[in-house]
């Protein structure tokens, strides 16, 4: 048993008490998943992200359906974060740099890396947007860490190196209303910018995650504050059904890396798809989108609700969940989610007050 797996096991009991405390459900959805079965091979787990949540409730929930040894990659943002950082790192975590991540020799090496973890048959969890999502609509996916699921295939034609696409949907966001403050230090500790300049954007940058996350570790957060999760999932899927590694390679290349970018960019095509289709549309995006676009009393949005929800089933979205829902009891609940938020206020009409939260649930539709 690894140190990783075992760090795990020692605070699964503190992790139940907190996820009853702050949660209402955290729902797993998708085929049964055989632990046993899929860690026989190499196996990469590729998630949506849309908050630092996203790193404890995925592997919290693997971890209960018996996978061990699990490592994710997570950005430098978090990982250097006082007493949080050495945490997440003690649990698994394994440092993704933001600045070196457009420079070849560091993604080479992250990539070598992250196949001798998949070699040692540790599960590996990546965020492939690369950061997450402050807009609320999906990012374009980056190759990097996705290139070693790849190159673990390439390797041994003859084993499965397999994928799992998984989305993560949220009532609730607890990064939420600091992602306008994130990106302002995002922009200002940009390395082309003076020190002290670089200096000041940290503080925001890092500043927002303790604003956001200090009062769940300091147990000052409202008992079911941040509502339901789920975790919508499909099952493994082998990297050489998707892509042919051997027939894409290009022997020209300069380096193994190179050779199979085009193998590297299908299978980034592919999860961007599944990741698309996935993702759950809750009653907030609804109601969301809806106040967006001009419909600012509950009776014009009741209207609207059904003609929405079919668009997006004929456009393969998982609206599900919704389609289950009478449009009053939709509409309510995703003004109930805003309210929490303070992005609107009801009175005769909905007032919206912050316009941001607004958009980034509107985004997912």
């Amino acid at each position: 048993m690894s140190s990783y797996h075992q760090a795990v096991c020692d605070v699964i009991g503190k992790l139940d008490l907190f996820f009853e405390k702050y949660y209402s459900s955290i729902n797993l959805c998708g085929p049964e998943l055989d632990a046993t079965q899929y860690q026989r091979h190499p196996l990469m787990f590729a998630c949506t992200h849309r908050s630092h949540m996203d790193y404890i409730l995925v592997g919290y929930k693997l971890h209960k359906k018996g996978f061990k040894n699990m490592r994710f990659a997570a950005g430098d943002n978090l990982t250097k974060l006082p007493y949080v950082g050495p945490r997440f790192t003690s649990l698994g975590a394994f440092t993704v740099s933001r600045d070196n991540g457009f420079e070849r020799n560091y993604v080479r090496k992250l990539c070598d890396s992250v196949i001798c973890m998949l070699d040692r048959g540790e599960p590996i969890i990546v965020f492939p947007e690369g950061g997450r999502s402050y807009s609320g609509a999906m990012l374009e996916l980056k190759n990097g860490i996705l290139g070693a699921a790849v190159l673990a295939q390439a390797r041994d034609l003859d084993r499965d190196v397999y994928v799992v696409p998984i989305a993560v949907s949220y009532d609730l966001i607890p990064d939420l209303p600091y992602f306008n403050l994130l990106q302002k230090g995002k922009l200002l500790k940009k390395k082309s910018n003076p020190f002290v300049k670089r200096i000041i954007g940290s503080m925001f940058y890092f500043g927002a995650d303790l604003f956001a996350y200090l009062p769940l570790f300091l147990n000052k957060a409202g008992k079911k504050k941040f509502g339901n999760v789920y975790i919508d999932y499909k099952a493994p899927i082998s990297v050489r059904s998707i892509v042919d590694v051997e027939k894409n390679r290009n022997e020209k290349a300069r380096d193994d890396f190179s050779a199979h970018r085009v193998s590297m960019q299908q299978l980034s095509t592919y999860l961007h798809k599944e990741f698309h289709y996935l993702y759950r549309i809750l009653p907030v995006h609804l109601v969301s989108f809806l106040l967006k676009n001009g419909n600012d009393t509950v009776e014009k949005m009741e209207t609207q609700i059904e003609s929405l929800i079919e668009r997006l089933r004929e456009n393969n979205r998982n609206a599900e969940m919704v389609s289950k829902i009478k449009p009053a009891e939709t509409v309510k609940q995703g003004l109930d989610i805003l309210v929490k938020q303070k992005a609107i206020s009801v009175k005769a009409e909905i007032i919206i007050r912050k316009q941001f939260i607004i958009d980034y649930y509107s985004a997912a539709v």
